[in-house]
């Protein structure tokens, strides 16, 4: 009988998309698969991404939680697997990305006694992935500093979308967009960041930079208005062919998600991070900081981001641009020709080897 992928990974973002990149592979490969998520995450709202057939649970999260709601998301989980269970029929191999969504799927493979395979996105584990990781039979990792958490860690790095490893003409995409170098890309993930476009905002009107602002839905209008006068300035709310922006500029200064990490080592955009302080166990930092060894970042702490460190910063990178270009560059796992090779396609090759 012909083994069906169970692939998960939600509640957020950062597990959701690398899982969608998964599944799209599984697709072109003409595997079958099976996406599991929860009504409750991003992957609900998302569900026309998910290119294969897909089931939602009645998941919750289950950390920060109080007594009673912790109480409720165990219940919820234990129906869950229940649930899951009943509908899958076939001979499966769990993948989990991680997010309390996963949970369903591990558990299962677990209790079924399946393969499964887990990828910790992060530079610090999730709640969920050390918990699967002692049932896992492979655990793929994007950071070097992850495999410490786990007992058989491979680092293949964060699943990509094909178009980071297009090839676009530099100086057209700028034409595109009304852009000159030197250019700033400042982006405070999927929601925007208040302290980093203040900072941004402050920048751009001292200074004679280019940029674009990745604002968020709800700071979009007040970052507009602030810099509406500046044509060498673009804002938006959000940018789905972020890749373009990325390969248009010349240096970012950005949150440091996983997904966000990786994106710009693919297309060789050195970075100014400003951690998100408040992410669990302060993972953002760690990501932010395997980079800045490599040599290809400043890392800025947010109690720290101010005009002149961040114009200290980004100075020091334009100054060396193309060391620290090649440097994230090299954080990508590549090929004998120097080519990068989408992580999703090692994880693949090492599931069916193992299978």
């Amino acid at each position: 009988m012909e083994k069906t992928f169970l692939v998960s990974g939600g509640g957020t973002g950062g597990h959701f998309f690398p899982a969608v990149s998964f599944l799209e592979l599984l697709r072109e490969k003409n595997l079958k698969s099976i996406y599991v998520g929860s009504y409750y995450g991003i992957e609900k709202r998302l569900q026309e991404d998910i290119p294969s057939q897909k089931i939602f649970l009645d998941t919750k999260g289950f950390v920060g939680k109080g007594y009673f709601d912790k109480f409720r998301s165990l219940y919820l989980m234990g129906k869950s697997v229940y649930e899951l269970n009943k509908a899958i029929r076939d001979d499966f191999i769990g993948v989990a990305f991680g997010g309390y969504a996963s949970l369903p799927v591990g558990i299962l493979s677990a209790l079924k006694r399946k393969h499964l395979f887990i990828h910790e996105q992060n530079a610090i584990p999730s709640l969920t992935n050390r918990l699967l990781s002692k049932k896992s039979t492979l655990s793929f990792t994007t950071f070097y500093y992850t495999s410490k958490f786990f007992k058989n860690p491979l680092r293949v790095g964060m699943p990509l979308r094909e178009e980071f490893l297009s090839f676009y003409d530099k100086k057209e995409l700028q034409k595109e967009f009304g852009l000159e170098s030197p250019c700033i890309l400042v982006m405070g993930g999927s929601q925007g960041a208040k302290a980093l476009n203040d900072t941004a905002v402050e920048f751009f009107q001292k200074t004679n930079f280019n940029g674009v602002i990745i604002a968020g839905d709800k700071h979009f209008d007040e970052v507009y208005n602030a810099l509406k006068s500046l044509k060498r300035v673009k804002v938006f709310p959000f940018f789905k062919e972020i890749y373009k922006l990325m390969k248009a500029c010349d240096v970012a200064v950005s949150r440091s998600g996983a997904s966000t990490v990786y994106e710009m080592a693919s297309v060789g955009l050195p970075a100014v991070f400003v951690p998100y302080p408040y992410a669990f166990h302060n993972h953002q930092y760690y990501n932010a900081l395997e980079i800045k060894d490599l040599g290809g970042a400043k890392v800025l702490e947010q109690k720290d981001l101010n005009l002149q460190n961040l114009i200290e910063a980004i100075e020091d990178i334009l100054k060396n641009l193309e060391i620290y270009s090649k440097n994230i560059s090299s954080f990508c796992i590549k090929n004998e020709k120097n080519g990068i090779i989408l992580p999703q396609e090692i994880m693949l090759e090492k599931v069916l080897e193992i299978l």
